[in-house]
């Protein structure tokens, strides 16, 4: 008789578009979250400690999907027994596993979310050192990052993609969407600033040529290649915008005015 071949434990390949173990324990690490959760709302949506990941994956079961997680520990606790034992408190953040997509999302929205919800949560990179905004399920949210620029004032998401914003005390800011929901947050504050003082003196010269022209002098705009061909009579005035000439302009007859 031949040797028996001992079969492999079986396994439910990983596909391409989840996440497994080991992807899972290093963002845990890496965004200092203790706890993972599988969205769930018949089996009271598990949750899972950083240790008994770690556990599972010194059995070898590193590639496994975070799915699988139910069926790979010995045990775990739904949400709502963390709660009441006071090991998880609202204010907590959590991954949160939906289908293949995984968030960090606070406890005290998971309980009041619907699935769809749950998608749109903010993303793993909602913590990185630039200002985020999310309007998912139209719960304005900000990272620290943009709340700190926004001085924690709550606002409401604009039409389109892009759109900006002025809030009280002159401040101005430009929100780009680079995610579903989420925005990143540009102070323009300077840039409008500058904007606005061009236009004011854009509206000065146009005050003062209409007033020129009224008490029925000419004027014209010159280049510097054109002055050779003014007359004496004429008043070349120097138009200047932070120390650069941008240009001339010629009244005629301009020693009457």
């Amino acid at each position: 008789m031949g040797r028996e071949t001992k079969r492999p434990p079986w396994r439910r390949k990983v596909e391409k578009n989840e996440v497994t173990l080991s992807e899972l324990l290093r963002d845990l690490y890496l965004h200092g979250v203790e706890y993972c959760l599988l969205y769930s709302p018949p089996e009271g949506h598990p949750v899972f400690s950083k240790e008994q990941i770690v556990s599972v994956l010194e059995k070898g079961e590193s590639e496994r999907s975070v799915s699988e997680l139910a069926t790979l520990c010995s045990s775990f606790s739904p949400l709502k027994d963390l709660l009441e034992k006071n090991v998880l408190s609202k204010k907590d953040k959590l991954f949160v596993l939906k289908d293949a997509d995984l968030r960090i999302l606070p406890v005290s929205t998971i309980a009041e979310m619907t699935g769809e919800e749950i998608g749109t949560g903010v993303p793993l990179w909602w913590d990185a050192p630039l200002p985020f905004v999310s309007w998912a399920g139209e719960r304005f949210s900000a990272n620290r990052k943009a709340a700190g620029l926004l001085d924690g004032i709550p606002l409401t998401r604009g039409e389109g993609s892009e759109f900006l914003r002025e809030l009280p005390g002159g401040k101005c800011f430009l929100f780009r969407e680079i995610h579903p929901c989420i925005f990143l947050v540009d102070d323009v504050s300077e840039d409008m600033g500058n904007a606005k003082e061009m236009t004011w003196w854009a509206a000065v010269g146009k005050a003062f040529v209409s007033r020129l022209r009224g008490k029925g002098f000419s004027v014209e705009k010159m280049t510097e290649d054109s002055l050779s061909a003014v007359d004496e009579r004429d008043e070349i005035l120097t138009c200047v915008w932070e120390d650069d000439i941008v240009g001339f302009l010629k009244v005629k007859d301009g020693k009457n005015f």
